[in-house]
């Protein structure tokens, strides 16, 4: 892997979107699930993006359009973004489950059998969460089944039992992301590139955990985690800061540079 600072001119000319993922790259990690017996209450917290990001990526846009790929739901990808968000922004939600583009939602179609797995393994961890304090709660999402609880042998080895290899589960530092193994962030980027009639490499992927690993490999990669999951580049950052808000400013400075040597010359 090479520093980001290693990326050539000719490279970030080409770059036409640049795709960020949230928890721990633009966001602070950190979501609160509490789930009470029979999912009658749901309590859900995450950390905001912060003022100053924000404003970078109002200025960002400038240049290259914004995409956010996560595993989270579509509500919350755009609430997350709502003071930036109109025609121009992409959210790809439950690795790459759901795409808005072009004021349009697209998706899988996934066969009742998925469905069916998914409704399943639900109900054997609600079961298991009633004697077992490491199980939190359930994430509400449309295609994909998110367990917030603590890392353990047992969700994985369920879902092998339930599914044998049809699904993925992920480990995501808060629990686990469970879904169709034909559908990643990865294909949700090739998919976008499609869509935009544009290559691959001119996306600009970031991202620091598994569920990213794919996309980084088929976008321009950019990793925030090197220690964690591998990309064509990295971004160094102390523990404080957040790798995601370094790329923008990084990104900022050149194109802002290369805009005023235009202009002067």
């Amino acid at each position: 892997m090479k520093n980001i600072k290693e990326i050539t001119k000719e490279e970030l000319d080409t770059i036409k979107v640049v795709t960020f993922d949230i928890d721990g790259v633009i966001a602070p990690t950190g979501t609160e699930i509490r789930e009470e017996d029979g999912g009658t209450k749901l309590y859900m917290e995450s950390k905001p993006l912060s003022e100053k990001f924000i404003e970078n990526l109002e200025k960002l846009e400038k240049y290259v359009q914004l995409n956010f790929s996560s595993g989270r739901n579509i509500l919350y990808l755009k609430s997350l973004v709502n003071e930036i968000f109109d025609e121009k922004t992409i959210l790809q939600a439950e690795n790459g489950s759901i795409t808005w583009l072009n004021n349009k939602i697209t998706h899988p179609i996934y066969s009742d059998e998925y469905f069916n797995q998914l409704r399943d393994l639900k109900e054997k961890i609600r079961k298991m969460k009633k004697n077992d304090k490491r199980i939190r709660g359930f994430e509400p999402k449309l295609f994909i089944l998110t367990v917030h609880c603590e890392q353990m042998e047992e969700i994985p080895n369920l879902v092998k039992k339930v599914a044998g290899d049809n699904l993925y589960c992920l480990w995501t530092n808060e629990g686990y992301d469970i879904g169709n193994k034909e559908t990643s962030k990865g294909q949700a980027i090739l998919n976008l590139a499609e869509e935009l009639n544009i290559e691959p490499k001119q996306i600009m992927t970031t991202g620091n955990n598994y569920n990213d690993a794919e996309m980084l490999k088929v976008g321009k990669g950019v990793s925030v985690a090197p220690d964690r999951v591998e990309a064509e580049y990295f971004i160094e950052h102390k523990p404080e800061e957040l790798g995601g808000e370094l790329l923008v400013e990084f990104l900022l400075d050149y194109y802002i540079k290369k805009e005023q040597f235009s202009i002067s010359n």
